[in-house]
């Protein structure tokens, strides 16, 4: 679809302007009752483990290492759909899948933080690029088909094992699904078409208002009916507008609360208060021009934001450890139970859901 085509604010629009100044593309709330589980919570030994409490919040001992793979006939006789950014363990096993989606006019590298810390808990994360250039940015229902296709390529033998170290194995029968902004709706939207393990949306946006949402419209009344566990990370910044006149870069209505409130259990929902929307991407000159100049996010003119991708990695790795069989669920349940208690690198508050338009306490 055109770039005139789009409707997805201020996050697109500053990204035109900025995204040529950054690295090439391809270099390479209270706490309430936790809603009735439809799967059973694992307690498997995870292979791979943190080093500090709670262990999740740290480097785990995995040895995570980024790998690029590039769409040429020479790099595979079965070269993926899209090029990929995988990160994967290198000590021998066998590991579940994390298909992730990447934001609007966002590199996939420009996650290496946060997916670096989600793999080094024993987890093969796999980020397609889903653009080529910042002037042909896909439709969303383009995107969803690219995810879908690399989701169907994964599996073969020739196809992601054959781009792992050696003695590095995907479970499939163990795959998540996540995104950012526009890539955690992708997700979502992804979980209602295939058979998908557990679902994460790291500060979903489905669009600039209630009136203006991207195709396909999901947030309808209860339309994320899904079988699987879902996490919805939000952050706390992320409704408030940076630029006078312009709408925020996760609008009320069409963020993380409202994918929340049209999930069907199991669902939790945890949000980082005193962050912003593009608080979980890398530190550099991308980051700074959408966190400073357009996303509302942490203080500090030249601050870091690895609290916020540690912190909001660890709530993934205690999640898919929980629902796909890493530490069990003792990590996830003392987030959920007790927010401000546990280690957390940032402030958290647990399962808020929207009520006639106003945030309010409610079950996770």
């Amino acid at each position: 679809m055109a770039v005139a085509q789009l409707r997805f604010g201020p996050v697109a629009l500053l990204v035109v302007l900025s995204a040529l100044a950054v690295t090439p593309l391809y270099n390479y709330p209270v706490a309430g009752a936790i809603e009735p589980a439809a799967k059973q919570i694992s307690t498997n030994t995870p292979q791979c483990s943190g080093s500090q409490k709670l262990a999740v919040f740290g480097d785990g001992d995995c040895s995570p290492k980024p790998i690029t793979v590039p769409v040429t006939a020479s790099s595979s006789t079965n070269p993926p759909p899209r090029p990929l950014y995988v990160v994967a363990p290198t000590r021998p096993g066998n590991y579940p899948v994390f298909l992730f989606a990447h934001g609007t006019f966002i590199s996939n590298n420009l996650y290496s933080g946060l997916l670096s810390h989600i793999s080094s808990h024993g987890y093969i994360v796999v980020a397609p690029q889903l653009f080529d250039s910042i002037l042909s940015l896909p439709c969303e229902l383009e995107e969803i088909e690219y995810l879908e296709q690399v989701t169907n390529w994964m599996p073969s033998a020739t196809a992601l094992p054959s781009h792992l170290p050696p003695g590095v194995l995907p479970d499939f029968d163990k795959l998540a699904v996540g995104g950012h902004s526009r890539g955690g709706k992708s997700a979502f939207a992804l979980a209602l078409k295939l058979t998908i393990s557990a679902v994460v949306g790291v500060d979903p946006v489905a669009g600039v208002s209630k009136n203006s949402r991207t195709d396909p419209v999901i947030l309808t009344p209860e339309s994320l009916n899904l079988s699987v566990p879902v996490a919805v990370i939000g952050s706390g910044l992320g409704n408030q507008s940076e630029v006078i006149d312009l709408p925020a870069c996760a609008p009320n209505w069409v963020n993380h609360a409202e994918f929340y409130s049209e999930c069907m259990a199991p669902k939790s929902h945890l949000v980082a208060d005193d962050y912003g929307h593009m608080d979980v991407v890398d530190d550099g000159m991308f980051d700074f021009a959408l966190t400073k100049l357009m996303c509302k996010g942490a203080s500090g003119l030249f601050s870091s934001r690895e609290k916020m991708r540690k912190g909001v990695g660890g709530i993934v790795v205690a999640f898919l450890d929980a629902y796909l069989g890493g530490g069990g669920s003792d990590d996830y349940l003392a987030i959920l139970e007790s927010p401000l208690e546990v280690d957390s690198p940032v402030k958290l508050t647990v399962g808020y859901k929207l009520e006639k338009g106003t945030a309010a306490a409610g079950d996770i």
